[in-house]
């Protein structure tokens, strides 16, 4: 058994050397591309690359007449005018989504680059906010690779968060925006003269940080306000409070201002719960113990399993790490603006799990610094425990198998939906005609997700958006159908809506 961890552990450090940062990076960043690249536009990225009517219903709803597609950035100003005053407040985020449907001409070549920079940026920033410090990603490649798999394993709904263009404009830029604004707050909690002498710019530039951050989305906002008030009011403590923090405050409760008073919201439920009432919980059961028990099955407690694995550094630092008061307060300041996400959506008339997702980017924050902060001591062990060094092998090469299949196991389901996409579109050419084109409905080949969940496209993600509908007036398959020049467009199935969940026996 000692020869036998002795020799394991050895294969398994020859290939972690060989593992540079490098190599981590571009494969999660090459992945994720290559994903994006089999995802073409779906759902409501068609919707949104039209003017938003807010006099007529908006664009998601079923049965809506002829939209005019966006053709100029006069255009997307006033289709986000008509959005702000009538369906939501979540302007920077749909402003961008809707620019590159539009620039995209219904190709996601352009935005496949930009959200894959994106992602980059992403990780590069958490893992400073977890060093404290701006520093090479090489310093610490256990942390490097824990974001890696965190962001592919433990984030909520990761093609509707992190790959459909609408969704990854809605979370995953606007998780780059929250963390771009909180990084000089962290480098300022640990580096008492940084931006001491603060030039001019810094005020401008962070006051644009914070209005970006604070009108990102509801629960994230709110969150990210209380966390910039609890480093504001430490700065304060310790006699360090500077003009540049208060202008980046002044700009996030902007924003936050900006996104929740925005008119739409209301409108949005009113318009919903007249039209479309199966989505929205009735009037008499908001507030009551069934809401708050319909979020915390639905939405709170699927993010907190997923992301449990994230607590083992943050246990093992707390249980036999060398502790720092600075450190512990730190890690646990990003723990509970995880848990003020999850709190705050708890209050929402329809907390779906995919709403706690910047609540699991704050929880990497810190698992990566307990990651930091205890690997001197992994290392100790590694030293003179062979269990220990049988343990961390064991658990290296599981932990990269599992992603290496994973990922094989996701290609392999999107691969096959970019093909029977493609497929379609042969069809359409030749019924271009017909009224309506009948197209064959896309099915996840040998139920592979079963066994991949929500790590990549599930037949539940189909028959909400991943896929054309039934009838020709359904807002999939009408808005497909406008933005091509169709007569109309279905697929060969009937959806049982009941069955995915649609139908909520409130």
């Amino acid at each position: 058994m000692d020869s036998l961890a002795d020799r394991l552990y050895s294969l398994w450090l020859s290939l972690w050397h060989r593992l540079t940062w490098q190599v981590l990076l571009a494969f999660g960043a090459g992945i994720f591309l290559w994903r994006n690249l089999l995802l073409p536009m779906v759902g409501d990225d068609y919707s949104y690359a039209f003017i938003w009517d807010g006099a007529n219903a908006g664009n998601l709803m079923d049965g809506i007449g002829p939209r005019q597609k966006i053709t100029s950035f006069a255009d997307l100003a006033a289709s986000q005018w008509s959005h702000y005053f009538t369906w939501g407040g979540r302007v920077p985020a749909l402003l961008t989504a809707q620019f590159f449907a539009w620039q995209g001409g219904g190709s996601r070549l352009l935005f496949a680059i930009a959200t894959t920079l994106v992602f980059v940026l992403l990780v590069c920033q958490l893992f400073w906010l977890a060093a404290g410090r701006i520093e090479a990603l090489g310093k610490c490649r256990a942390a490097l690779l824990l974001l890696l798999l965190g962001l592919f394993f433990t984030v909520p709904a990761y093609i509707y968060t992190m790959v459909w263009m609408t969704g990854a404009c809605v979370y995953l830029w606007t998780a780059a925006a929250i963390c771009a604004f909180l990084l000089p707050y962290s480098l300022a909690y640990w580096q008492t003269d940084f931006w001491q002498k603060s030039q001019w710019y810094c005020f401008p530039a962070m006051a644009l940080l914070g209005l970006l951050a604070g009108w990102s989305i509801e629960a994230g906002s709110i969150a990210t306000v209380l966390l910039a008030l609890a480093f504001l009011l430490l700065f304060h403590r310790q006699g360090r409070l500077q003009s540049w923090q208060l202008a980046g405050f002044a700009g996030l409760v902007t924003g936050m201002l900006l996104l929740m008073l925005a008119p739409g919201s209301l409108m949005r439920i009113k318009l919903m719960r007249e039209l479309a009432p199966d989505y929205t919980m009735p009037a008499e059961l908001m507030w009551t113990p069934l809401m708050f028990l319909y979020n915390f099955v639905e939405g709170f407690l699927p993010v907190l399993i997923g992301e449990l694995p994230l607590f083992l550094p943050i246990l093992l630092y707390f249980w036999k790490g060398n502790r720092r008061r600075a450190l512990t307060q730190y890690i646990l300041l990003w723990i509970c603006g995880n848990f003020l996400v999850l709190s705050a959506m708890m209050f929402s008339p329809d907390f779906r799990a995919h709403a706690g997702y910047h609540g699991v980017i704050f929880l990497l924050i810190a698992s990566a610094a307990a990651m930091r902060a205890i690997q001197p001591m992994l290392a100790a062990w590694c030293q003179t425990m062979r269990k220990a060094r049988l343990l961390t092998a064991t658990a290296g090469f599981s932990v990269l198998l599992v992603w290496l299949a994973a990922t094989v196991l996701c290609l392999v389901i999107e691969t096959s939906y970019n093909q029977q996409w493609a497929a379609r579109w042969t069809i359409i050419a030749e019924h271009r005609q017909d009224d309506p084109i009948v197209v064959p409905a896309i099915e996840i080949p040998w139920h592979l997700d079963k066994v991949a969940g929500n790590r990549s496209m599930t037949e539940v993600l189909l028959m909400f958006g991943a896929d054309l509908e039934s009838k020709p007036q359904d807002n999939r398959s009408n808005i497909f159908a406008q933005y091509h020049g169709l007569k109309g467009i279905v697929i060969d199935k009937n959806i049982d809506w009941g069955k995915y969940g649609e139908e909520n026996e409130w």
